[in-house]
């Protein structure tokens, strides 16, 4: 009976997570910064939960998402609330 999960009970990624906007910006940078981007994206494919990302991390997603850290709350930076969606 040990058949396969189904997709859609699979556990999501970081990277599936994000907001579209956020994502389409990130990969909007895959030309102009080949190799931060990739690293970035494998990060993001790696991780299941935000907690899971480096601080290092967290700034490229701010970075690449072209925000303003002045924007930001600490719920957005703590907790991934401006770069996740609510799935």
């Amino acid at each position: 009976m040990g058949g396969s999960i189904p997709p859609q009970a699979a556990m999501k990624t970081i990277y599936d997570k994000l907001n579209p906007d956020i994502l389409a910006s990130i990969n909007e940078d895959k030309e102009k910064y080949p190799l931060s981007t990739k690293s970035l994206i494998n990060s993001l494919e790696r991780a299941s939960d935000w907690s899971e990302l480096r601080i290092c991390e967290i700034s490229s997603i701010i970075t690449h998402s072209h925000e303003s850290f002045l924007t930001l709350s600490h719920r957005d930076i703590l907790w991934g609330d401006k770069f996740l969606t609510n799935e």
